[in-house]
């Protein structure tokens, strides 16, 4: 596991061995299930299609698959739309889409290379 190539990709690797005791196989294998979550694409579908429930579903499973495994930027930005969405500002939760798309890319990306 290289803890660098992770780190860049926005996710605090000490954080997440920390939950898991220590043991980065665990983690290892649980990054690579995050790349098969769906969240992020049900979002993007959601927000296009102006589902605002089905919106905050997504935002609200992305943040928590984000925050089990420390993906830190992810799970900011995804608590961020689900307070808007909560808010009834959808537009203004589309709007982040571009920052969360990026830092989810980033953190697969980081994965993909790292694990």
């Amino acid at each position: 596991m290289n803890r660098e190539v992770l780190e860049a990709g926005g996710i605090d690797v000490q954080g997440a061995l920390d939950r898991m005791m220590g043991n980065e196989k665990l983690l290892a294998r649980l990054l690579g299930k995050f790349l098969d979550d769906t969240s992020f694409a049900r979002l993007e579908t959601a927000l296009a299609e102006h589902d605002a429930d089905a919106a905050f579903s997504a935002a609200h499973t992305l943040k928590g698959v984000a925050g089990n495994l420390s993906v830190t930027t992810v799970y900011e930005l995804a608590g961020r739309q689900c307070d808007l969405l909560r808010a009834g500002s959808p537009d203004e939760a589309a709007a982040l889409m571009p920052r969360l798309g990026d830092a989810y890319r980033a953190a697969q990306d980081a994965i993909h290379a790292g694990v």
